[in-house]
């Protein structure tokens, strides 16, 4: 089954929530801070699916915050790792935007591409119930949004200083060991300090 397709009842069931906040029955509070919410999603929605570039700008700051935070020793091991799969540095050092730079070519055009389909998928299947399944749409962004906040404040500020926090929710799924990685970083309790030497091997 298309992605797109499958995700298509979950979209109706958030539309369906969202268009109850937005006709007032949940408070006037919601119903407004949701009324420029929506706007801010449109926009940026129409802005991103036009220029994907926007999209690339998300997948770069999410990667940049984890990769760019990860120790020197860290890097090398990387950088060992990278040469066994047969990618030669000219300098001999790896630096961590060379890192970074490899990582948001390889897996940026792929998620954009699917993205895009995605979202294409969802036009198609739900042509005749747009309006909720827009809404639902705006609702997942919002929630991604609010879930990557709480998760992660300081990348969100990262992404929310660019005006493009909303976008998060569309590359969500591919981005989130990057996420999960930048949380570790961050962490300094056992169980992060654990989880992070499990990563360090996988690069042995």
């Amino acid at each position: 089954m298309v992605d797109g397709v499958a995700s298509i009842p979950i979209g109706l069931f958030y539309g369906t929530r969202r268009t109850i906040e937005d006709v007032g029955l949940l408070g006037k509070d919601v119903q407004k801070a949701n009324f420029a919410e929506n706007k801010r999603i449109w926009e940026l929605m129409k802005a991103a699916f036009e220029n994907r570039e926007i999209l690339m700008s998300v997948i770069t700051i999410v990667v940049s915050e984890s990769l760019d935070r990860l120790p020197e020793s860290t890097i090398k091991k990387l950088q060992y790792h990278l040469e066994l799969r047969g990618i030669a540095f000219t300098t001999g050092v790896i630096t961590k935007k060379t890192i970074k730079d490899i990582v948001v070519n390889k897996i940026g055009p792929r998620t954009v591409a699917r993205v895009i389909s995605k979202q294409a998928a969802n036009r198609v299947v739900s042509a005749a119930l747009l309006p909720v399944s827009i809404q639902g749409t705006i609702e997942q962004a919002s929630n991604s949004s609010k879930r990557l906040r709480r998760i992660n404040p300081r990348l969100w500020r990262k992404l929310a200083d660019r005006n493009v926090d909303l976008l998060y929710g569309f590359v969500e799924d591919d981005l989130a060991p990057f996420v999960a990685l930048a949380c570790v970083i961050d962490g300094n309790d056992p169980q992060s300090r654990a989880a992070f030497a499990k990563f360090e091997s996988y690069l042995k």
